[in-house]
């Protein structure tokens, strides 16, 4: 019985992990970034990953560029799969986290 319970719970974990995969566009995020620089001749965004590395990349659409994000600002950057920005989510307005609770036993 234990069995039987354990594959239904794995078979839709899995599931429920290829749901939220299609469900995005992106082949790339970088959370936790700093937008560096921003070229609007070039079309391009300069920005430094967690992990200290930098990037500059075009925008797969111009108006990436007129959302209100400024050098210095921490953001997601999201990648289409040909390494160019689909989207700029700044940290501030990303939405709050849920409160996670704990159970009092």
């Amino acid at each position: 019985m234990t069995k039987r319970i354990m594959i239904i719970l794995t078979l839709c974990f899995f599931i429920s992990m290829s749901a939220m995969v299609a469900s995005s566009d992106a082949a790339t995020v970088y959370g936790g970034s700093k937008i560096v620089g921003i070229d609007q001749a070039q079309r391009t965004i300069t920005f430094k990953t967690k992990e200290g590395q930098t990037w500059t990349l075009p925008v797969a659409d111009p108006n990436v560029l007129n959302h209100q994000i400024a050098k210095g600002d921490d953001v997601t950057i999201e990648l289409d799969l040909n390494d160019r920005i689909i989207k700029v989510l700044k940290m501030s307005d990303a939405p709050p986290a849920a409160p996670i609770q704990q159970d009092e036993r």
